[in-house]
C-alpha cells in the first residue's frame, strides 16, 4: 500500500483541496497528516479518512515529516505539502526510484518567490557539489522509499524548510537512485507562511543551511564548538 504524509500546521483552509484530490487520483492509499497548531485541520482530515497524528510539540515541517515516516509501514510514501503544490500527484507515484522529486513549472510564482528559489538553489550548489543538477530541492511534492529513509533517519538533523535539502543530499551521498521529473504548479500566495515572512525567512533559510554544510563538513569537530552552537541556535529561534 502506498503511504501519503501531510505535514500540516493550521492548514483547515487549504487541506480540503488536497485530500479531496488524493481521494480522486489516488482512492487506495492510506493518508497520514501530522498536524501542529490550533484549528480544524484534524477534523477535516477524519472527515475524508484520514490519519491524524498531533504533535504534542512545535516540531517544525522538517521534524513532523520524519514522524511520519516512522508511522509508515509500508514500502513507498508520498510526502505532499499540504497547499496541493501540483495536480499531477499519480504522475510522481509512476516513477520508480529511491526518491523521485517533481520539479515544478514556476512560471506562476511571484518574482520575489522565484528570486528567493532560485537564490537558495544557487547556495544549495554551491556549498553542495554534488547537487548541482538538480532543479528544484524544496518541491512540495516527493515520492519515498520509507526504507532507504528509515536508514538515513539519524542522519536527517534539520526540522525546518531546509529538511528537504537535507534528505536529498542524505540520499544522494548513499548512493540511492534520485530521479526529477516535471509536474505542473499553481502557486497559492494566500495564507503563505514563506510569504508573510519572506525577509526572515531568507535569513533562516541562509543559516540553516549553513548548519547543514557544517554538519556535513570534515571540520565538524572544530568549527562546531559550544558557543558557535548557541549563537546559531538563538538567531534561527529569533526568526521563527
Amino acid at each position: 500500500m502506498l503511504y501519503v504524509i501531510i505535514p500540516a500546521y493550521n492548514e483547515e483552509r487549504r487541506i480540503s483541496q488536497t485530500l479531496s484530490l488524493i481521494k480522486q487520483k489516488l482512492p487506495n492509499v492510506e493518508i497520514i497528516v501530522i498536524f501542529e497548531g490550533n484549528d480544524k485541520t484534524p477534523e477535516i482530515v477524519k472527515s475524508f479518512g484520514g490519519v491524524v497524528y498531533e504533535n504534542k510539540t512545535r516540531l517544525g515541517k522538517g521534524g513532523s515529516i520524519k514522524v511520519g515516516l516512522q508511522l509508515v509501514n509500508g514500502e513507498k510514501a508520498l510526502i505532499l505539502d499540504a497547499d496541493q503544490p501540483t495536480t499531477e500527484i499519480e504522475k510522481v507515484t509512476n516513477e520508480n526510484a529511491d526518491l523521485v522529486i517533481g520539479y515544478r513549472d514556476l512560471s506562476s510564482m511571484p518574482p520575489k518567490r522565484r528570486f528567493l528559489h532560485h537564490g537558495y538553489m544557487f547556495l544549495v550548489k554551491l556549498l553542495f557539489p554534488s547537487l548541482r543538477g538538480f532543479k528544484d530541492i524544496q518541491s512540495g511534492i516527493k515520492l519515498i522509499n520509507v526504507s532507504k529513509a528509515k536508514e538515513v533517519l539519524n542522519e536527517l538533523v534539520m526540522n525546518d524548510y531546509v529538511f528537504d535539502t537535507n534528505l536529498v543530499y542524505a540520499f544522494v551521498r548513499r548512493g540511492y537512485s534520485v530521479k526529477e521529473i516535471p509536474v505542473s504548479y499553481n502557486h497559492k500566495e494566500e495564507d503563505s507562511k514563506i510569504s508573510k515572512n519572506l525577509i526572515k525567512m531568507i535569513i533562516f533559510m541562509f543559516l540553516s543551511l549553513v548548519k547543514l554544510r557544517i554538519y556535513y563538513s570534515p571540520f565538524k569537530r572544530i568549527i562546531y564548538t559550544k558557543t558557535f552552537l548557541r549563537v546559531q541556535n538563538w538567531l534561527i529561534n529569533k526568526l521563527r
